[in-house]
């Protein structure tokens, strides 16, 4: 099959430059001829990537896309499931998470009564880590730990809440939790204020790999700026630097390639078919999935950066202490200026922003 390793992606390519209107019988023809030969041997990871990138391709060429967010929608592993085995055995993601967390910990743990908002807090995965390391922490001056988690995922709420209350039983301080079922671009900067407490010396917000879910540009200038007004100590924000917003096919198929390409092959030194799954179903909604539905629309490193100083934030290099900073091969990059960043073949898979 490295045959169609080799040929696939520049045939795929050609084929992603006539998507879809300009599509021939021959170029369909084409299409499903590497569809076919991929699946034939779909334990070679050149052949899974084929698969994966001309099934999406299919898809988005047949006109049958999904009506319902990628994460809502009712598979047999919940997308959602599947990202939290992402933090625990993806060695990238868990380096993200790694410096987000110690990021946000020693700015926490300088408060006595300190505000986390988690936009996506998921099944609360990350807070229960955050809880942990502050429990563990010297010199924590936190007595009472306020946790508002924005979720449209009603289930993974429930799952948050028992998380966070497990965590919150062994530290030695107090833990709320507030808990909200929406989608970030939903809320208002009157609703987010009544869902702080009365009193607080200290308000931070969390964003992992959520934002670029949010469809249009307008919404995530609009989220900022509402983060900006509620007047935050800083905002953490994680996201994967690839451009999938663009609505080109053929240049978003290309950053497509480009990006998971990196992915699968980190994926390859650690031997877990689940992570493909998930990155699987992130490769069909970027090019499967039509405009007015998908919302894997990542941004790339600048226009995230770009969009925070639009909206009134300053990217601010906090300085810390990590416990480790390479994994698997994949690195936690420290010395650039303005933002930590997750590499891997010297690559800037995600980006990592401390904006004040």
């Amino acid at each position: 099959m490295l045959s169609l390793a080799t040929d696939f992606l520049t045939e795929l390519n050609a084929l992603a430059h006539k998507m879809p209107s300009d599509m021939t019988p021959a170029d369909k023809s084409l299409l499903d001829d590497i569809y076919e030969a991929s699946v034939t041997d779909l334990d070679s990871p050149q052949s899974l990537f084929a698969y994966t990138l001309s099934k999406a391709m299919r898809k988005h060429f047949g006109g049958n896309n999904a009506q319902e967010h990628l994460y809502l929608q009712r598979f047999e592993i919940p997308q959602i499931r599947l990202f939290e085995l992402l933090i625990q055995q993806f060695p990238l993601a868990n380096l993200s998470q790694h410096c987000t967390n110690t990021l946000l910990i020693d700015a926490l743990a300088q408060h006595t009564q300190p505000v986390l908002i988690d936009i996506g807090i998921g099944t609360g995965f990350q807070v229960k880590h955050i809880i942990e390391g502050l429990t563990q922490k010297t010199n924590n001056q936190v007595r009472a730990l306020t946790v508002v988690g924005i979720e449209p995922f009603e289930e993974a709420i429930v799952t948050a809440h028992q998380n966070i209350g497990q965590a919150s039983q062994n530290a030695r301080f107090e833990v709320k939790i507030v808990s909200k079922v929406a989608f970030i671009e939903q809320l208002t900067l009157d609703d987010l204020r009544q869902m702080l407490p009365l009193q607080y010396d200290g308000l931070y917000v969390n964003a992992s790999f959520a934002l670029h879910h949010i469809q249009q540009h307008t919404d995530r200038q609009k989220v900022f700026e509402t983060l900006k007004n509620l007047n935050i100590n800083a905002l953490a924000l994680s996201e994967p630097n690839s451009d999938h917003y663009e609505p080109r096919y053929a240049t978003r198929f290309q950053n497509c390639v480009n990006h998971y390409g990196a992915l699968f092959r980190i994926i390859d030194t650690t031997e877990k078919a689940a992570l493909k799954l998930f990155f699987s179903r992130e490769i069909e909604d970027v090019l499967g999935n039509s405009e007015a539905i998908r919302v894997e629309k990542h941004y790339a490193t600048e226009q995230w950066a770009g969009l925070l100083e639009e909206t009134g934030f300053q990217l601010q290099k906090r300085t810390a202490a990590f416990q480790y900073t390479q994994l698997n091969g994949t690195l936690l990059q420290t010395d650039l200026p303005n933002r930590y960043a997750t590499t891997f073949e010297g690559e800037e898979i995600t980006s990592l922003f401390w904006a004040v």
